[in-house]
């Protein structure tokens, strides 16, 4: 009589890949249980360090990378690359107040205003209380759960989030549907550990840490 082992086996392996394929999902929280949280947790943020990353062409948005400190005062410092008179800069730069101050390859700082095509990403717009990641949290249209995973040694929670559009606006200045995102929380505070903006061949990665560590920041 044939084994009945193999059919058995291969059965086994079915079901195996069927719970390996939906634990991850099983185990994300409803978004309704996780997102306004997450958004009362960051209102309360007072300072976080950010790496921002622009993969591709993004209209509106004329910075290759971002790097630095912000503080819910709306104070930061960092470098980054920019794209001004027609080529990319490397910089340096602290804001305070309505001031920025950029220093680029050679030469000291320059006082400019926020905004100036020298400093064309405003960072601190991610504590913002009206228009930062708190408020953008508020202004959820959809929210699916995805997955877990681990994420710059964190446990994360991962979900698929569509944004008002005109909410995230203002959060980021770039032409064109960029209110989806793939978003991950911190399992155990519900910060945000990483953000990812994709349309077409362009990518924006957001990728957040060292919440409320000792920041302090002067004019240079």
């Amino acid at each position: 009589m044939r084994s009945k082992l193999p059919v058995i086996g291969a059965a086994a392996l079915v079901l195996s890949a069927l719970a390996a394929c939906s634990d991850g999902a099983d185990e994300v929280p409803a978004a309704d249980e996780v997102l306004p949280s997450a958004s009362e947790v960051m209102a309360e943020v007072e300072s976080v360090h950010f790496e921002l990353t622009v993969d591709g062409e993004v209209e509106g948005l004329s910075v290759k990378s971002a790097d630095g400190v912000v503080t819910a005062d709306g104070e930061a410092e960092g470098t980054g690359t920019i794209t001004a008179l027609g080529m990319d800069l490397e910089v340096d730069y602290t804001i305070v107040g309505d001031s920025a101050y950029v220093k680029g390859v050679t030469g000291g700082y320059q006082e400019i205003p926020v905004g100036d095509e020298m400093l064309p990403y405003d960072p601190t717009v991610l504590l913002d209380p009206g228009a930062g990641i708190a408020a953008l949290l508020n202004a959820v249209e959809t929210a699916t759960p995805e997955d877990t995973e681990a994420v710059g040694g964190f446990d994360t929670y991962r979900y698929e989030v569509v944004f008002d559009p005109a909410a995230f606006a203002e959060f980021l200045p770039a032409a064109g549907e960029w209110n989806t995102a793939t978003v991950w929380f911190d399992e155990e505070t519900l910060r945000v550990v990483k953000a990812e903006f994709a349309q077409g061949d362009a990518t924006v990665t957001l990728l957040l840490d060292d919440y409320n560590e000792p920041v302090d920041i002067a004019v240079p």
